[in-house]
Formats: structure tokens, sequence, C-alpha cells
């Protein structure tokens, strides 16, 4: 995750930098406090509509009512906000003010704290109350929700001492004790879209990996890889990556699609794709190019994926899925 730090004062700078070099971050200070490294801006309204599309965090050095009228205008839904957190310019508290479980603002809270020795301000109530988080085990084990609006529903009844239900499609390990076998609302892992309560979370497992070849400057990228998938019978939000070779990192189709559906592009060196071991569909031309016979299929067997649609040829673009094994351990973000 990429995380942008923002100061607003000299203070908070000196605080910046400290976050900046322990976390890795991005730098972002007013320009009259200019700093090496830092990226200097004019308006901070101007900064966080620049960053809010870049970064999947934003942490602010400075008073919390600055910040919430800063990403006020660009608040959508659990499933696509930021995770925004706000720490006092002298280290006493970092707080967490959005996305605190889905876009992991309470667990970056922490670490941040462990870092400056700040109080983690969590106030999300299944945190204090100790209880089973669906969105955090959902984030934790890489499943997308269908309809975060459920999120609320399954919570309440948690944390009122409800069982829920559950059902999956696949192995699980560590299962809490908050859920029952006859149970109005529960959650549903499944690829499926099943409804087995009157009240049902779906959780679908990302799984699959897209490994896309192209030419240099390919058109309609993204069109023809959601055209694929479709025939192929897979959402998008079973992706878990994408996959090419190196020498396509800066294919601007491929990033394009990449950025659409958040999701992280793999690449590997033609070596590492010729150590792939299986059967795949070969081609002289393509390997006198980048130095291997087959992008799509070994790209999609370098990331860690087995093959489920062999190499197929979409408007000059060769493309390939394989899925993972989903590895759910409700102990995981708990």
């Amino acid at each position: 995750m990429k995380i942008a730090v923002i100061a607003f004062t000299r203070a908070g700078a000196e605080r910046a930098e400290v976050l900046v070099k322990s976390l890795g971050a991005d730098g972002f200070l007013p320009r009259r406090y200019r700093v090496e490294n830092f990226t200097c801006f004019d308006a901070l309204s101007d900064i966080t509509a620049a960053l809010w599309e870049k970064y999947g965090a934003l942490v602010f050095l400075g008073a919390c009512g600055i910040a919430v009228r800063a990403i006020a205008p660009y608040i959508e839904d659990k499933a696509r906000d930021r995770a925004v957190l706000v720490m006092d310019e002298k280290g006493k508290f970092c707080v967490p003010i959005l996305s605190g479980h889905l876009g992991g603002a309470n667990a970056l809270a922490r670490k941040i704290a462990d870092i400056t020795g700040a109080q983690a301000v969590i106030t999300t109530a299944t945190d204090i109350n100790g209880a089973f988080a669906v969105d955090v085990f959902a984030a934790a084990n890489h499943l997308h929700i269908r309809d975060t609006k459920l999120i609320k529903e399954i919570s309440s009844r948690v944390l009122r001492g409800e069982k829920i239900g559950l059902v999956s499609d696949f192995e699980l390990l560590n299962v809490p004790d908050c859920f029952a076998k006859n149970a109005e609302a529960g959650i549903c892992i499944s690829a499926e879209d099943k409804k087995p309560f009157e009240v049902t979370l779906n959780l679908v497992p990302k799984t699959v990996v897209v490994g896309i070849g192209c030419k240099r400057n390919a058109q309609n990228v993204t069109e023809t890889v959601e055209e694929f998938l479709r025939e192929n019978g897979v959402n998008t939000d079973m992706l878990c990556a994408a996959a090419t070779v190196d020498v396509k990192k800066n294919e601007r189709g491929i990033l394009d699609f990449c950025e659409r559906y958040s999701l992280p592009l793999l690449t590997f060196t033609a070596d590492e794709l010729n150590a792939a071991r299986g059967e795949f569909g070969a081609s002289e031309f393509v390997k006198k190019t980048v130095g291997t016979d087959n992008v799509c299929e070994r790209a999609v067997c370098a990331a860690g994926a087995k093959i489920t649609v062999g190499k197929t040829v979409k408007n000059k673009i060769t493309l390939a899925l394989g899925e993972r094994k989903a590895e759910i351990d409700f102990s995981r973000g708990q």
C-alpha cells in the first residue's frame, strides 16, 4: 500500500520526516517548510485531490478538522475509501478517521504507534469490544465483499451477542465461536452468488490471476480483458493480480486495466518466465522479441497460479487465466 504523509506545520514537518523514512512513504509539505526529498504544495485541497487516487493511505500531521475538510469531497463508501489517519504535531496520538478496517487505517495506526510511541486511538466498535469483524477478516484473507452495506448488519448482530451463519466452499482455519448452523444472517464464502441465509453477506476469494501479453502501445486492453473474463465466467472481483513480462511494466494499456480494478501488476524477467514449469503454447516471434516463447501462460504460473484457461488471442492481445489456492484463516487480522 502506497502511503502519503502530509504535514501542515513546521513541527508536523519534523514528525513527517520520521514517518516517511520508517514507513517508506512519500512526504508532502507546504512550500514554506521545504525539506529535501519532500514534495511541496501551495494548497492542501489541491494536493489532497492529487493524492486521493494515487495512494492507499493518507496520514495527516496536524488537526483532525483540517484533515476532515480536506478529504470530505472524496469520501464515497467503505469499498472505495482510502485509509485516512491524523497524528497531532507533537506525536502523542494517531487516530484512524476513515476506512479503519477495509482500508487498513487501524492496522496502520498501530504500526505508527509502534514506530513513534504515540497512542493509537481506535474507535471502531468491534475492535474495542474484541469482537469478530467481518471486514477485517475479509481484508486479511483477500476476500471481496459484494455488498458492503451488509457489514453493519453482520457486525451489529455479533456485537449484540447473536450467532451468525457460515457457509463456505473453501477450507477454513481457526473458525471462532460466533457462528452457528441455523442463523437468520450470515456470511457465504464462495465464487458463486449463493444466498443460504435470509441476510447473506457474500465474500468472494480473490484467487484469479490474469496473464497478459501484448505488442507495444496495444489499444483497448481493458475492454479486451473484460470481454475475455466474461466469456470465461470470471467476475473482476475474483481477480487478485495481473501478470506479464517485465519489459511490459510500463505498458499503458495494462496499467490502465490494473488501475481500474486496483490490481497489482506482477512482472517477471524472461529468465523467470522460462523457468516456469508446464506445457505452453510457444511463439518464436515472441521469443525473439521479449526472450520467452510465451508470456501470458508463463506469467500466470510464475505468479503462483495454476492455469485454468490457456492462451487465448483477442484483438492481438494474448490472455490466460490461473487460480491460486485460497487459504482462509479467521485468525488473520483479528
